[in-house]
């Protein structure tokens, strides 16, 4: 049997590893955040780019980022975090600050005008969050999300 045309192949559940699940979980989120994300629009009505809500939503969730700080983090290249800065800067969404300690470095911050867009990036992924876990019993979701975060404990510590 086909695949129907636009259809991505999913590896056959019964032979996805751990990290296969987690990894195709995390795209298949960040591609429904995406495409409710680029419905917002912006001046002339250009959409929102993954790479602007991303980098939008975590200057706001870390102030005071640098910009090296932020492409090490979002694992983007510092020619395209530059740019995609560079396009906030101009709709007045973030803000680039001198260091008090060492003038050569720019923090990262989030202005007043990015707030309602914050606020809607927030509600999206409020959403996406309730919609991924909508088929699981609530106790189901929380045994999940403790399992999730054991798994995380244990491959965040040095190996």
């Amino acid at each position: 049997m086909t695949a129907p045309v636009g259809a991505e192949a999913l590896p056959d559940p019964g032979q996805r590893s751990f990290a296969t699940q987690v990894s195709l979980i995390a795209r298949l989120l960040r591609k429904r955040f995406d495409e409710r994300a680029r419905a917002m629009a912006l001046a002339e009505g250009e959409a929102l780019t993954q790479a602007q809500w991303r980098a939008l939503a975590s200057i706001y969730l870390h102030p005071g980022w640098t910009q090296k700080e932020m492409a090490e983090k979002l694992e983007i290249g510092p020619v395209a975090i530059g740019q995609t800065l560079d396009r906030l800067e101009a709709l007045q969404w973030v803000e680039r600050r001198a260091d008090p300690g060492d003038r050569r470095v720019k923090r990262l911050y989030a202005t007043e005008a990015a707030q309602p867009v914050v606020a809607r990036l927030g509600l999206l992924a409020d959403r996406e969050d309730h919609y991924a876990g909508i088929s699981l019993a609530p106790e189901k979701m929380q045994m999940l999300t403790t399992l999730l975060d054991e798994v995380i404990d244990s491959l965040s510590k040095p190996a």
